[in-house]
């Protein structure tokens, strides 16, 4: 395959709808999960499950730990569930898990309770699959509810619903431009001036149109962003996510669906090029940024978000 052949990869493979899912354990350290969405029934004689799992998620050392897991399908309207669990820097919580509640069946894993249905599992193999693992449950009980899935899809969840929400709504209409941008076959460069164009605009706007408070969800994800700077596809995430956060404040539909499908397409670009110094430097620049935004000062959010652009032009050596 060739350089670019893991973005359109991921593209495909992003086009692909799957359920949401929680995988769950209990080991010594306390409950842990993480949202997953590559889970499959394997067998019936025996009942065996699936779910590939990244190398490097701390989930695997438990699960190795309690010889035991669960599967939780998420429902509709679980998405918080989903985001709490997808939430990264996340530790083994002694006393069950904060802000989501759950049974027990079988192995003593917890399910998540009012999800659709759920598998509870005892180890049976994990298995090598390049940079995930296979983890391979045999299933010791299962059950589940009738009502509607929440489903990943092109980057988001979304519910099957015969409307679809605005912001599903504004999702579509990224995903179409972005894949527009595929066929064109843009470079870094015309990415990254559509973007110089667009956000400091899209700053200043929401600067203007956002309370102070509402910026304590963009200190979460530099926070986060700044402790997996030597992983690039996790920090590409937190930053564009950043970037999107402030495009949604703006309150302007068109800005936030051309940033984000400027965003899909520019990922593989700031992966390759990128480096955990220049990820150390887009944290600081997001910090900055921030704190300007948080002033309220319009003129003054859109000269950061320039100068901002101007320095991740530069350590990404783009033009």
């Amino acid at each position: 395959m060739t350089h670019g052949s893991g973005h359109s990869f991921r593209h495909a493979a992003g086009h692909f709808a799957s359920g949401v899912t929680v995988v769950t354990t209990r080991a010594s350290e306390g409950a842990y999960g993480i949202t997953v969405s590559s889970f499959a029934s394997l067998s019936l004689n025996p009942l065996l499950v699936t779910v590939s799992i990244k190398r490097s998620s701390p989930l695997l050392g438990y699960v190795r730990s309690a010889e035991a897991f669960a599967v939780s399908v998420l429902a509709s309207d679980q998405q918080q569930v989903a985001e709490y669990f997808a939430t990264r820097g996340r530790t083994p919580e002694p006393y069950g898990f904060a802000t989501v509640t759950t049974m027990t069946r079988q192995t003593g894993a917890p399910i998540i309770d009012g999800c659709l249905s759920w598998f509870d599992c005892t180890v049976e193999e994990l298995l090598p699959g390049g940079d995930h693992e296979i983890l391979v449950g045999r299933v010791a009980a299962a059950g589940g509810r009738t009502g509607e899935p929440l489903v990943y899809w092109a980057g988001g969840y979304r519910a099957l619903t015969a409307e679809a929400p605005q912001s599903d709504r504004l999702t579509n209409a990224s995903d179409g431009l972005a894949v527009a941008y595929h066929l064109l076959d843009l470079g870094p460069e015309e990415l990254l001036d559509a973007q110089s164009s667009v956000e400091p605009a899209m700053a200043a706007f929401a600067a203007t149109r956002t309370p102070a408070e509402e910026w304590d969800r963009l200190k979460e994800l530099v926070d986060q962003s700044e402790q997996v700077i030597d992983q690039p596809d996790e920090f590409n995430q937190l930053a564009l996510a950043f970037h999107n956060a402030i495009a949604k404040a703006s309150r302007n539909r068109v800005l936030q669906a051309t940033l984000a499908s400027l965003g899909q397409v520019q990922s593989i670009h700031y992966r390759d090029r990128g480096s955990p110094e220049s990820a150390r430097a887009a944290v600081q620049g997001h910090r900055k940024l921030l704190a300007v935004l948080r002033s309220g000062d319009a003129e003054a959010a859109r000269d950061e978000m320039h100068r901002h652009l101007i320095a991740v032009r530069g350590q990404l050596q783009i033009g």
